[in-house]
């Protein structure tokens, strides 16, 4: 009778089990703790940007932003302002809040575009993607032409 003959070794049988238990562990772990961005996302809608956005910087202390079902106004402090109709918000998510594009249009039908970060904390915040650390708070839910901006 002849011995018969192993074709690896204990130690190799040992390490390849555990790296096969180490990857289903990691697996596991990620799948359990990691969210899936997808399922948490909620896009910005009308309805979260609806109503007068402010601002505490003394540079922009007569402006103002507002949104309201179809049209988003700019208040340009002495120099008036300029209503235009919405076309369409897209969102994304975004390290720190959601990333928003808002598009819209004058009465000549010239398309625009304004981008910011939404952070839905405290009523809401606005960061305009080219006015760094200026934050636009949100003053009131409903939009209104407020004297002062007249």
């Amino acid at each position: 009778m002849q011995p018969i003959k192993q074709t690896s070794s204990p130690f190799w049988n040992r390490i390849g089990l555990g790296v096969l238990l180490l990857c289903v562990c990691v697996g596991f772990f990620r799948w359990v703790f990691t969210p899936d961005q997808d399922s948490t996302f909620r896009p910005v809608t009308i309805a979260d940007l609806k109503g007068v956005w402010e601002t505490d910087n003394p540079n922009y202390q007569d402006r103002f932003l507002q949104f309201d079902n179809n049209t988003i106004t700019f208040g340009w402090g002495p120099a008036g302002l300029g209503a235009y109709t919405i076309d369409t918000i897209d969102s994304e998510p975004g390290m720190e809040g959601t990333l928003v594009r808002v598009r819209y249009h004058d009465l000549a039908g010239t398309d625009y575009h304004i981008r910011f970060l939404y952070v839905d904390q405290g009523g809401g915040l606005l960061r305009m993607k080219n006015q760094e650390g200026i934050d636009w708070f949100h003053s009131s839910d409903q939009p209104s032409h407020s004297p002062e901006y007249q």
